[in-house]
């Protein structure tokens, strides 16, 4: 036979935070507790937001976090605050990437934005920092990405052997493609392994245009400039690519003598 449970007793004595609320006991088998109902009910009612706010959160904040593809993870670290400037050129560099990175904060802003230029000129903590920006500045919350695109490559290649879904291209494809912003780090690297050193090969190729078909806010970094993207790359890839960039593609020139846009 099923014992039935205790009925909760009203009594005289009213909760000190709600007070026109009369406690009960009774509420837990065994127990001789004392609770207020209108307590217990915001308790729940609590407790079910933060789970509420921590699945929408793994959908948007922390998909920077837990999400991304990167090799250094010190690119963590990077923001605007510690973008080091030495001289004018990259201080303008740093406040037209502010710039841009209000312009995103508008989820429903569309366009990719390009840095290319030599390697050691900041283009990667310039991105990551605009997309660092956004990920915490963004109202309501946007899902950011960072993808060091060899490294991506490297990772879907290495599981074509395998069972696993982690790293199955369509799996990526479709993660990468749904995100709110991306940043598609080094984009062209992938090429300089190939022994001609002209071209990306077809398949990273179709890796790329399947991923930039599916987006149309990216912010790209490349060692190429636009003439030499032209060679490497299909020109669909390269038409995407250069998809709404207008006055948002940035050339960084090693000495940081120049800043200038460059139209593809």
């Amino acid at each position: 036979m099923v014992s039935s449970l205790p009925t909760p007793k009203k009594l005289e004595e009213f909760c000190s935070i709600h007070q026109t609320t009369r406690l009960i006991k009774g509420v837990i088998p065994g127990h001789k507790d004392k609770v207020c109902p209108a307590c217990v009910e915001e308790a729940r009612r609590n407790t079910n937001e933060r789970e509420i706010e921590k699945f929408r959160n793994r959908r948007t904040y922390n998909r920077l976090y837990v999400d991304s593809v990167l090799t250094d993870e010190d690119v963590l670290e990077c923001s605007f605050d510690n973008f080091e400037v030495t001289n004018a050129a990259q201080n303008e560099q740093l406040n037209r990437m502010k710039q841009i990175a209000n312009l995103y904060l508008d989820k429903n802003f569309k366009g990719n934005t390009v840095l290319s230029g030599k390697a050691g000129t900041g283009k990667t903590h310039l991105a990551y920092s605009l997309l660092r920006y956004v990920n915490e500045n963004a109202n309501p919350k946007q899902s950011c990405l960072f993808i060091d695109f060899n490294e991506l490559v490297s990772k879907i290649k290495g599981n074509f052997k395998s069972t696993s879904t982690i790293w199955k291209e369509e799996t990526m494809i479709e993660q990468i493609g749904n995100a709110d912003l991306v940043v598609l780090d080094d984009l062209g690297s992938e090429s300089s392994f190939k022994g001609d050193n002209n071209e990306s090969s077809d398949w990273n190729q179709r890796l790329l245009f399947n991923i930039l078909n599916r987006r149309n806010r990216t912010i790209i970094t490349s060692n190429l400039s636009g003439k030499e993207m032209k060679e490497i790359y299909n020109p669909k890839i390269v038409s995407r690519i250069s998809k709404g960039t207008k006055d948002k593609s940035i050339v960084f020139d090693k000495k940081l003598k120049d800043y200038r846009s460059e139209q593809f």
